[in-house]
This record gives structure tokens, C-alpha cells and sequence, in this order.
């Protein structure tokens, strides 16, 4: 263990809720792969010199002393500390970088601590006594799945006796061992039912991922047993989702970005040609690029790989791998390119595009991806908030990831707070929120809300290139920027600010269709006047936003927000929808709770007219998300 495993450890371990200086509860290394992961076999002692913990199970063990801890904290922070000065030397003294240096100061106030342990993937423990020799499931991969035996055992795929939850006993399994540098991460368990199970809380990984590093071209398929199709016909630089098509979120794929794929020249997707197996398709195609990727066609009667084998042979399975066709030009399409959308719309209807649950919102409102929402409001209205709600929402109903360009919003951990506040409904204070509420919605947001803060400028190119990244790598599908104002423009002498501001949005449209991302716009509006007698501002329009009336004319969204102290409500009125099947203009009716940033729907409230109190929504919306992931794995097989 690392002096920096062990002082995460450490911080967790205090950081816990107890009543009293020893206490027991389950081994944080061992209690994942026991029969009874409740068992209290880890036993903590803490005082105030120090203290110690052991696993009487598995007999892991750690122990501390408080005064070498502050010493070695202290000296780390010092370190820090002399780094931060010598950096906010070296940067410009402008106004976004004193944003971004506050921001770092606030994070140095005090050390960080962990609310849970370190991330410490589970190691497949394989009981060599469940091995079986020649036996049904290895008869059934080289007689009826067509894989050699010679590649079943270069390979390392073995069978043996593995309890399946899906049949509560014993089933013969064929083992697909998961290595990455020659080292076991994970292990695939299948029957012949097609029941399988992975090693839980191992860390999911590609299979076969080391036969691609360093390799200019790579396959990848949707199963292992396509896999071994391909590597049977001489195709080796191959790899498997872990997961088959039901991952459609490909968290497993951000580590192996950078160091496994960002090199390759051309990737070939072998997928299946159902349903699922095209959406995992297009959104590897999204995050790994669409002008270095090419996709079989297995032709009539086959699905997939392994299919087109046992129908034709090995050498016919080369051959059809090897013409997988290009992404179909950008920029030039004809109707039989978009024959399986317009298939489906022709049976089942257009599709409804994604709700908010807000329900007077969804009843105007429905959103896609690839397309542009413009926000604007007085300042003061309450943009950013109900924009907030909206990337909140999407992410907790739709798992879409957010990225923010949203220099206002600083220092970040302001803006972070708000955000937990709101998906948990409770004040982000101690007194307020449990800890173990708070150390979860970090967590989860950490994995899935992303800030933009360009190191070298702020302009539009810069912000967009991260933003690229963000897509490819995290598998961002929001792009918040927030205000329009802050970007560095610079506007070329041969156009007008008009001009300008058209162009920009054209690159805002495109970078959203390219991506497939929808992509929120904040925009403020030109100074307004008053109307006589009234200390109000009138609500904007769309063309009322400083610059350009392109914010109108070319924006697929639009909204307007304005928040009237006097009654107490925040008016929300959708402007534009470009598609009548995702909704049209209207207006919807808000209160804004102070206490956990949430906003509800409540009732046109007049002079004249004032509708009962609207109910508060205090529930944690992470309780109910994140409850199946601590449930299994849930993963779909793809074969």
C-alpha cells in the first residue's frame, strides 16, 4: 500500500459515523467475495494518539499515529502551497485566470477527505477445484459455435462449476478470463442458456484489451464469442465490450481512451445488426470518432459474427470483416442512408425526445439531442438556476452527462454545492445533510458533471475542443455555456458583430449535431426600459437578446425565464420549438424553494388569483437511481 492509500485509508476510517472508539463492520478488502459480505470481521480501534485495524478474515491491517499523520499532512500542503504560488506567477493576471486561482485557494483551505474508501477493484479469486476437463461446455464452443480448440486454449478460456444467480445453482460455465498486461481484472461466467454473471466488484474492463495496445487498427465486437470468430479467422488486434449492447453507458471505456485507442488509424465495429447492437454501434462511433471507423454488414440471415461463421467459414468471415464500409460521407446524405430512422418512425411514430418530469414543463418541452436551447431573462431571473434543473434532470431521468463552460459560476466548489443540494433536497451542510447522502452525491457527480476552465483563453475554439474531449472521453451529452458574454470574442475587422454572432452560432450548431449533444446557450438581453409607474422590467424575447437576431432565428430551442418577487413565482416561457412533434410556445408556472434549489410546478398566481402553497419536493433523487447499481450489475447479454 502507497503513503497515499494509506492516508486515504485512514481519513475514511474517521471519517465514519460511530458512537464509540471501537467498533466492527464488514473488511472493506474481502467482504465482496465472501458468502456472507455482512460479516463485521474488520475491527477498528481509534483514539486520540492513533489507532489500528485488522480483518480477521483475511488479515489486512493498518494502524496510524496522529502526530506522524499532521506532520506528513502539513508537509504536503506546504508543498502544494509553494507549487500554487509558482504557477499564479507564470499565469496572466486577467480576470478569468483570478477566478480560476480562487477557486485552487479555496480547494488548499484544508485537506481533503475521502467518504469512502479508495477505489479498490475486487481480484478474481478462481477455485482450480471447479476446473472441468473436456466437458460439455467446451465440446459446445468447438461443435456448435465453430471456435478452435487450439484458439480456445491461446486464449485461456476454460470451463468449470460457477454458481449462476439466474438458475440458484451450479452450472457448467464457460470462463472468459478479463487480463490487462497479463493480469486478471475480471472473469465472465455463461452457461448454455446464456445466463452469465461477472465477478462483482472487479473492475470491468474490454476483453482481450492488451492485443490492441500499440496496434495501429483494432476490432471490436459486441460478445467474446464474436471475438474468438474473428481471432479464429486470423483477425488478433480485436476486442469485446465487457458488458454486451446493454451498456449503452460506456463508462468502462474512459480509462482506455487515451492509451489504447486515440492511436489507432482505423477501428472496425463488428457488431450485432439488432436493435441494441446499432445503438451501441452509434455510440462508439460518437465517442471514438466517425473518420476513423467503419462497420460491418453481415448481410441476410446473420446478426452477427459468430453467425456468419457457422454459416459460411473462416475464410468468408475474413473476407467480410475486411470490407467493412466507411461511415457514409459527411455532409451528403440521400433517404436510404436514413432508412432504419425513417422505418421506425413510419411504425412506431416519432420519437418523444426526453422529459424532464417537471410536468407542466414536458407539456410544452421535450428535448433531443443535436440540437441548440437558447436561455434568456433579466439578470437576476434566475437563468442559471432553472438551467441547472434542467442538466439535473437529464442526468438523474436520462443519464446524460454534462459538461459546463461557466466562468460566473466560480469558485466551482459554489457551484458543485448548489447542484448536490439539488439532486439530494437538502441544505449541503452538516447539520442538514448526512454525510453519507453528501459523500454520495459527490460520487455520482463526479462521474457525470464535468467544468470547462481553458487554462490559455477563453475563446470559443478553446472552450469547443475540450468540449470534443469531454464527448469522447467521458461521454458527455449536455453542454452548458453559461453566459454567452463570457467568451473572449474577437471579431475580425471585415464583419459586423452581427455577422459575427451568426457564425458563432453556426459553429454552436454544428459542434452540437457533430457530437450529438444538446448543447444550452445562456444568453442576456439588451438593456430593457421600464414601463411607466412599474419597478419591473418587461420579459424579454428571444430578439431581445444583445447582438444578433440569430439567437432567434437559428436556435432549435428557445426559452425566457423571469422570476416575479412580488407573487412569489417564476415564469418559465418556452419560446421556440423548431419540430411540433417535440412541443411548441407556452408558458409554465414555477416556485423556487431557497432551501434546496429545486423548482416546482405550481398555478398561474394573479393579484387576483393565488393558488394553495405548492408541495416541496424534499426526496434524495439518488436514492432510487443509484439503487439497482448497488443491487448487481444488470448488465444485458449481447449474444
Amino acid at each position: 500500500m502507497t503513503r497515499e492509500e494509506h492516508a486515504d485509508y485512514v481519513r475514511w476510517l474517521k471519517s465514519l459515523p460511530r458512537r464509540k472508539d471501537h467498533f466492527r463492520m464488514p473488511c472493506p478488502e474481502c467482504s465482496a467475495t465472501r458468502s456472507n459480505p455482512k460479516d463485521p470481521s474488520f475491527s477498528v480501534h481509534i483514539t486520540r494518539e492513533g489507532g489500528w485495524a485488522k480483518c480477521f478474515h483475511c488479515d489486512f491491517a493498518i494502524a496510524w499515529n496522529e502526530d506522524e499523520m499532521w506532520k506528513r499532512e502539513q508537509k504536503q500542503q506546504d508543498r502544494e502551497r509553494q507549487k500554487q504560488q509558482k504557477d499564479a506567477s507564470q499565469q496572466r493576471k486577467s480576470q478569468h485566470h483570478d477566478a480560476a486561482s480562487q477557486q485552487r485557494n479555496t480547494a488548499q483551505r484544508k485537506p481533503h477527505i475521502p467518504l469512502q474508501p479508495p477505489v479498490h477493484y475486487v481480484c478474481p479469486v478462481i477455485n482450480k477445484n471447479k476446473q472441468i476437463m473436456n466437458g460439455e461446455m467446451m465440446e459446445y464452443m468447438v461443435g456448435r459455435r465453430g471456435i478452435p480448440m487450439d484458439v480456445l486454449t491461446r486464449m485461456k478460456i476454460e470451463e468449470r462449476l460457477e454458481f449462476l444467480p439466474q438458475t440458484g445453482k451450479e452450472e457448467a460455465c464457460i470462463c472468459f478470463p478479463y487480463l490487462e498486461d497479463g493480469v486478471m481484472k475480471n472473469m465472465k461466467f455463461r452457461d448454455a442458456a446464456k445466463h452469465f454473471k461477472m465477478v462483482k466488484g472487479a473492475e470491468l474492463i474490454p476483453w482481450n484489451i492488451d492485443a490492441i495496445k500499440g496496434k495501429e487498427k483494432c476490432y471490436i465486437t459486441e460478445g467474446e464469442i464474436d471475438a474468438l470468430s474473428l481471432i479464429a479467422a486470423g483477425l488478433e488486434e480485436v476486442v469485446s465490450v465487457p458488458n454486451g449492447a446493454g451498456g449503452a453507458n460506456l463508462q468502462w471505456l474512459d480509462r482506455f481512451v487515451e492509451s489504447h485507442f486515440d492511436d489507432k488509424t482505423e477501428i472496425i465495429l463488428a457488431m450485432d445488426t439488432d436493435k441494441r447492437g446499432v445503438e451501441l454501434r452509434d455510440e462508439l462511433v460518437r465517442r471514438l470518432g466517425m473518420d476513423r471507423c467503419k462497420v460491418v454488414a453481415w448481410g441476410e440471415g446473420c446478426k452477427d459474427a459468430n453467425e456468419y461463421l457457422l454459416k459460411y467459414d473462416l475464410p468468408r468471415l475474413r473476407q467480410q470483416v475486411e470490407q467493412a464500409a466507411e461511415i457514409p460521407l459527411e455532409g451528403v446524405f440521400c433517404p436510404m442512408d436514413e432508412w432504419d430512422t425513417l422505418m421506425d418512425i413510419y411504425y412506431n411514430g416519432m420519437p418523444e425526445g426526453a422529459d424532464t418530469g417537471l410536468e407542466n414543463l414536458d407539456r410544452l418541452i421535450k428535448f433531443e439531442r443535436g440540437f441548440v436551447l437558447t436561455v434568456t431573462g433579466v439578470p437576476g431571473s434566475g437563468k442559471s438556476e432553472f438551467v441547472d434543473e434542467i442538466a439535473m434532470r437529464l442526468l438523474l431521468r436520462h443519464d446524460w452527462k454534462v459538461g459546463y463552460f461557466s466562468p460566473e459560476n466560480t469558485p466551482l466548489a459554489y457551484h458543485y454545492r448548489k447542484l448536490i443540494r439539488r439532486v439530494v433536497g437538502k441544505r449541503f451542510e452538516h447539520k442538514g445533510m448526512p454525510l453519507p447522502e453528501a459523500g454520495q452525491a459527490i460520487r455520482y457527480l463526479a462521474q457525470s458533471v464535468f467544468s470547462i476552465m481553458p487554462k490559455e483563453d477563453f475563446s470559443v475554439e478553446s472552450v469547443l475542443r475540450i468540449a470534443a474531449q469531454l464527448v469522447s472521453r467521458k461521454g458527455v451529452k449536455v453542454l452548458v455555456v453559461d453566459p454567452f458574454n463570457r467568451f473572449e470574442h474577437q471579431i475580425p475587422d471585415w464583419e459586423t458583430e452581427t455577422q459575427y454572432i451568426s457564425r458563432i452560432f453556426d459553429e454552436f450548431s454544428n459542434f452540437a449535431v457533430k457530437h450529438k449533444v444538446l448543447l444550452i446557450l445562456v444568453a442576456h438581453p439588451t438593456k430593457l426600459r421600464r414601463e411607466p409607474g412599474s419597478k419591473r422590467w418587461p420579459v424579454p424575447t428571444l430578439y431581445d437578446i444583445n447582438g444578433s437576431a440569430a439567437f432567434f432565428n437559428k436556435t432549435d430551442y428557445g426559452m425566457v425565464i423571469d422570476r416575479n418577487d412580488e407573487l412569489g413565482q417564476v415564469l418559465v416561457r418556452v419560446a421556440k420549438v423548431r419540430f411540433d412533434h417535440l412541443g411548441g410556445p407556452g408558458d409554465a408556472f414555477f416556485a423556487f424553494s431557497t432551501y434546496n434549489g429545486r423548482y416546482t410546478p405550481t398555478e398561474e398566481r394573479t393579484l387576483d388569483h393565488n393558488p394553495p402553497e405548492p408541495k416541496w419536493e424534499h426526496t434524495n433523487f439518488l436514492t432510487e437511481k443509484l439503487k439497482p447499481e448497488q443491487q448487481g450489475l444488470g448488465f444485458n447479454e449481447g449474444e
